[in-house]
């Protein structure tokens, strides 16, 4: 009968002396060293990859245990909200809505798995009773092909369809279903697959400047002027001192949080929301320069302190991918852009609304190289 490995181990701890072959001579123990050496060494390699998948597991888990992951499925519409007029009757809504829908039904959203698209979510909410409205939309693209980083700004009053509500300005989606909302509304809208989104309020926004040690950002007189309002502002609702914060000279210098924060605020200087859109993006790669010079160790000590400031719909395993890629993501040539594009938009009523056809066909283009319109 063949004998399994358990008899082999049976063998041994009781001795029996090992059978004769057909010479009559005993057979070597060697072959028996040898297999039991080798059950030795795959039994220390399994402790060690078990071990190191403990490791990874511990990984996993303190950065995600630190983050604020919120599941779609537990966002809900709230119709109670107020949001802005957007300037125009039900029926010129209506209407509107219907040219729209014709002009996009038949573009398909693009598919390539070398772009990861993830919405940057600025949110303006004074506390926690609602979503807030989304006053900085920014869709951070990473294209591992190019290895660019498309930071495209979709300006808050921009038209949207808002599933589920109807015609809106685009910074009303949040208000009425948070990030996930916001997500559906601009795939819906401008054809565009968005595979998480990130949110921060202005708080936590301050926080993370500060964690960086602060951003460089060159600012003229009128631009001091009014960020020192909302410097003003910010300082009050937390109970800081503005004298602490207060910009104090124009020109080029290093901006701590609240400093920031108001210099990406600052709306009605210059072309009013195109021009904040640009600083909102310049705030934004300022970061992500002083995050390029960090280390290992410090991208990971700054992963420990920012992750909890931020509401976010990624999963485990694509966070800690982001995480591991963070050094080389970081070392991408930065393109930015704006939607909508110049020339390629009209106004109705107190709403942009872009040429869609060829907005959406010049956004693909930018982001994947070429565009799903007319096919």
């Amino acid at each position: 009968m063949k004998k399994n490995y358990e008899d082999w181990e049976d063998e041994e701890e009781l001795h029996v002396k090992p059978k004769k072959n057909s010479s009559g001579k005993k057979k070597s123990g060697k072959k028996r060293k040898k297999r039991k050496k080798w059950v030795n060494v795959l039994t220390i390699i399994m402790i060690v990859i078990v071990l190191l998948l403990l490791g990874v597991y511990a990984v996993i888990n303190h950065y995600y245990g630190k983050s604020n992951y919120v599941n779609d499925s537990s966002i809900q519409i709230n119709s109670d909200v107020e949001t802005e007029s957007t300037g125009i009757t039900d029926e010129e809504a209506e209407q509107l809505q219907t040219e729209i829908i014709e002009q996009t039904e038949d573009i398909t959203l693009p598919n390539d798995e070398n772009v990861y698209n993830m919405l940057l979510i600025g949110v303006d909410r004074r506390d926690t009773s609602w979503y807030g409205n989304s006053d900085s939309m920014i869709l951070m693209s990473i294209n591992k092909d190019t290895k660019q980083i498309h930071m495209t700004s979709f300006m808050r009053d921009l038209y949207a369809n808002i599933p589920g509500v109807g015609v809106k300005k685009l910074n009303a989606a949040c208000a009425y279903g948070g990030g996930p909302l916001v997500v559906r509304t601009i795939e819906d809208n401008y054809k565009i697959p968005i595979d998480n989104y990130a949110s921060v309020d202005f708080d936590a926004m301050i926080d993370i400047v500060d964690l960086v040690g602060g951003v460089e950002i060159d600012i003229s007189e009128e631009e001091m002027r009014v960020a020192n309002n909302y410097i003003n502002e910010m300082c009050n609702l937390q109970g800081e001192s503005v004298s602490a914060h207060r910009l104090t000279s124009s020109g080029p210098q290093l901006m701590d949080g609240y400093q920031a924060v108001a210099y990406a605020r600052i709306r009605y200087v210059g072309n009013a929301d195109y021009e904040r859109t640009e600083r909102q993006r310049e705030v934004l790669e300022k970061i992500m320069q002083k995050c390029s010079s960090l280390g290992v160790t410090e991208l990971n000590s700054l992963a420990d302190a920012v992750l909890p400031k931020i509401t976010h719909n990624i999963d485990q395993s694509t966070l800690l991918s982001l995480i591991g890629q963070l050094p080389t993501i970081l070392s991408y040539e930065v393109v930015q852009s704006r939607v909508p594009y110049d020339g390629l938009y009209s106004s109705r009523g107190e709403m942009l609304v872009p040429d869609f056809s060829a907005t959406i066909q010049r956004l693909q283009t930018e982001i994947y190289g070429s565009s799903t319109v007319g096919q």
